[in-house]
């Protein structure tokens, strides 16, 4: 009976601790759930914005250029009716003068009509009206003197001297400027709808209809007085002037203009739509960045890391990214983590290798740093390493690490390395003429140059990811190991920039130019080594690094 509550107590327990496990599940997926992607975020932000400018500026163009036209219009009307009451004042002012007694006694329109007729008034302004009504858009043109009486009428079916009847549409000047509140004379302009009479068939050709069918169409009456002051009062007014200025061709260009603007906004809102669908499609660029970076963390490089905290497919995508880098940060170098990478046992992946060792160290570093504050000595150690890592690199080799000034590097570990020797040899060539140009540079400034010694030596040696389980190093250790280091403090009894084993050279007679400097016998070795200054690359030697070199851009590529 015990047997089977207990039994019955660990399938519930069982149960409960699946039900929590799929509660975390769920809840991890529903943190992981791409609410809105980014393809649909910016088709449809985009589209909107592109929408909203588009329509706002082709409204604003289209009535900023509707204003701009008609006030064109209104300016061309103003000066037209102002030139022709100027023209038609020049004319009358000898008439005027002469009569300037009789017309103070004239007060009614009879009186008025005769003093026209018996001067040829309309015959006088004849001219001056035919002139005006041939220039375009304009409509008609009249002048109505005291009692609105018709002095000139480009309409042949208004008789001259008639009492003009204004239509509905429009006043006389003196009425309007009474209404308008006007303290001094100015053009007053009227939008009107006037019947315009088709007086000629489309090919020219005068229609002898006098009762021939009229258009409607959009016009502004212009109307000015005619006063021979030139800064007139209304009471100086001899007669009236009025201009009809069509708007049929405004209208028209208005309207050919929102066509027009109607047309770019909807190619401009098409031509948006297009571009958000087309940066909505190449935001998978940044995700081939993601993998290709995932792909260089694979290979050892950790230099990537992305910052990106939406709910969208980079997000979740750079957190994944991020929590991986994290979990690498915890090894102390790309190597340890490559070897985690590749799947192998940190503690167990120890390798024998043949490489080529690479140790570099200061000369005097002690005394230089001496006379410099702890900030200087950091940023001189900084710069020199910086410009001396990339040389490294540069070609294929893996800074192990730095013990103060020194620099340990090797060609060959963790990574295959087909031309460790001679690419050993190439950067120390170059990292003294790199240093030589980094010398120039503290020279300019007033600061003392470096000196250092190379030393470089080829051999087997243990490869692997060495420490506890605490903290581990990928390093390289074993006899030819102690023997580059130890060829680097022999720099200082010859003299040199760079030393290299013999074990080395007879890797590279070919390749490097050298100079047989000795035999010395090193701690820990019964027989003396064969010790070459490294001077220069052989052209053979050239060629085959500019080949490794070509094809490490290719891989890079």
């Amino acid at each position: 009976m015990d047997e089977e509550k207990s039994s019955i107590d660990k399938e519930l327990s069982e149960k409960d601790k699946k039900r929590l496990e799929q509660k975390k599940a769920d809840k991890i997926e529903r943190e992981n759930d791409i609410k809105y992607g980014i393809r649909y975020k910016l088709i449809t932000v985009v589209s909107a914005i592109v929408l909203v400018v588009v329509i706002t500026i082709t409204w604003i163009s289209s009535n900023n250029q509707s204003k701009s036209l008609l006030e064109e219009k209104k300016k061309q009307g103003a000066i037209i009716v102002r030139s022709l009451a100027s023209a038609i004042k020049t004319r009358l002012l000898d008439i005027y003068a002469i009569n300037d007694k009789l017309l103070k006694r004239i007060n009614s329109a009879g009186e008025y009509k005769s003093f026209y007729l018996d001067n040829g008034i309309s015959e006088l302004i004849f001219e001056d009206i035919d002139s005006v009504i041939s220039q375009p858009d304009v409509l008609y043109a009249y002048i109505a003197g005291k009692y609105k009486v018709v002095l000139g009428h480009s309409d042949p079916d208004i008789a001259p001297y008639s009492i003009f009847e204004f239509p509905p549409s429009i006043q006389s000047y003196f009425d309007a400027y009474v209404s308008s509140g006007m303290k001094k004379p100015e053009p007053i302009l009227t939008k009107i709808k006037y019947k315009k009479k088709i007086r000629a068939d489309k090919d020219g050709r005068e229609n002898p209809d006098k009762n021939a069918k009229a258009e409607t169409v959009d016009a502004i009456d212009f109307s000015y007085i005619l006063a021979f002051k030139n800064d007139p009062e209304i009471e100086d007014a001899i007669a009236e002037v009025h201009i009809g200025i069509s708007l049929e061709s405004v209208n028209k260009q208005i309207f050919q203009n929102k066509v027009q603007m109607q047309t770019i906004g909807f190619f401009s809102i098409i031509f948006g739509v297009v571009l958000a669908i087309v940066m909505a499609t190449f935001i998978s660029r940044p995700i081939r960045r993601m993998i290709e970076g995932m792909k260089k963390v694979s290979q050892g490089d950790f230099t990537a890391s992305v910052l990106v905290s939406s709910t969208d497919e980079v997000g979740l995508l750079s957190r994944t990214f991020n929590v991986m880098l994290k979990g690498m940060s915890i090894l102390v170098s790309p190597e340890v983590a490559q070897v985690v990478l590749s799947g192998g046992d940190l503690l167990t992946s120890g390798q024998r290798r043949n490489v080529t060792v690479l140790f570099s160290d200061i000369r005097g570093f002690t005394t230089i740093s001496e006379s410099l504050t702890p900030h200087e000595v950091v940023e001189m150690l900084n710069d020199y390493l910086e410009v001396m890592t990339d040389i490294i690199i540069k070609y294929g080799g893996v800074v192990d690490k730095f013990v103060g000034d020194e620099i340990f590097a090797v060609y060959g570990a963790p990574f295959d390395h087909p031309l460790h020797p001679l690419c050993a040899s190439a950067t120390a060539l170059e990292m003294g003429a790199e240093l030589a140009v980094h010398n120039e540079e503290r020279k300019a400034d007033g600061k003392l140059p470096i000196n250092i010694g190379i030393g470089l030596n080829t051999g087997d040696v243990i490869s692997g990811a060495m420490g506890s389980t605490k903290r581990i190093d990928f390093t390289s250790i074993g006899d030819a190991v102690n023997l580059g280091a130890r060829l680097e403090g022999t720099n200082k009894i010859y003299h040199t920039l760079a030393i290299m084993s013999e074990f080395t050279y007879e890797r590279v007679v070919d390749d490097v130019v050298v100079r047989e400097l000795d035999m010395i016998r090193v701690k820990g070795k019964l027989e003396p080594v064969k010790i070459f200054e490294v001077v220069a690359l052989t052209q053979t030697g050239e060629a085959k690094l500019n080949r490794y070199l070509e094809s490490r851009k290719l891989k890079k590529a």
